[in-house]
């Protein structure tokens, strides 16, 4: 009996092996890469590389782009889920200064994180004078056409490889969609330690956002206020958003400082 087992064994841990060196192979790709490439640098057959993905994909491990593939969202989100802190969070400890530079400017104020090519906002708290968009908690929108996904974008090792990946819809006429003008726009961002968009992600609203900060000094989340273009007080609301972001840094640091609790 011990020796029918033996080759599904031997099997199993051949698929697994081949499953691994598959993903090591994807590893830091954020466009598609192609069968006959990856089976290349796996040291695969086309036909085992096919199979192989084929299961991959459909457990959400890899995901396809046009005729190649990708690391899928599974692993992302496990993998964000290792290093970045929980959303909530992030959220908590934000809150105070979301509110204090919504007192101050009467202005739309969000949180988001970044998602891969979107933020994801965690916090949304509408102004009086709110600016005609909508953007709710667990809302997702492209990052390259508004200012708090460029703050975050600015300063993601990956940015380079998220904007060429895929075609950079415009928003309005005013939107960035050309990966190398966008990319030299982030380096001023990221030199700046802030970043604007006005127009960009609709005719009539823009924004100032600045980048929070974690313990390793990586971009964790991001700050923003939305304004109506035309509102004759626009040339202040840098000012008090880089101030709210100064001061909101320290106790994001030390929310996402604190060991998480144990788990059972």
């Amino acid at each position: 009996m011990s020796t029918a087992r033996r080759p599904v064994e031997r099997d199993e841990r051949a698929v697994i092996d081949k499953a691994a060196d598959l993903l090591a192979a994807l590893a830091g790709e954020r466009a598609g890469v192609g069968v006959s490439e990856l089976a290349r640098r796996a040291g695969l057959s086309k036909s085992t590389t096919f199979r192989v993905l084929g299961a991959l994909e459909r457990t959400g491990m890899v995901d396809r782009v046009g005729t190649g593939y990708r690391v899928g969202n599974v692993l992302r989100r496990l993998g964000r889920d290792a290093v970045l802190p929980r959303p909530e969070l992030v959220r908590d400890a934000l809150v105070p200064y979301v509110a204090d530079l919504f007192a101050l400017t009467g202005q739309t104020v969000h949180v988001a994180v970044l998602d891969g090519p979107e933020v994801v906002y965690l916090t949304k708290v509408f102004g009086h004078r709110q600016a005609p968009t909508r953007p709710c908690p667990g809302d997702r929108f492209a990052a390259h056409g508004v200012a708090i996904g460029k703050a975050l974008l600015a300063h993601d090792r990956d940015a380079g490889s998220t904007l060429r990946a895929t075609p950079l819809r415009a928003f309005t006429s005013r939107t960035v969609t050309d990966p190398a003008t966008l990319l030299t726009e982030l380096t001023g961002v990221r030199s700046a330690g802030i970043a604007f968009d006005t127009d960009e992600a609709r005719t009539g609203v823009s924004a100032v956002a600045v980048p929070l900060r974690g313990p390793n000094g990586a971009g964790v989340a991001a700050l923003s206020i939305t304004y109506a273009s035309a509102d004759p007080a626009a040339s202040r609301y840098a000012e008090h958003v880089r101030n709210a972001g100064a001061a909101a840094a320290p106790a994001l640091r030390r929310a996402l400082a604190q060991p998480r609790p144990a788990s059972g």
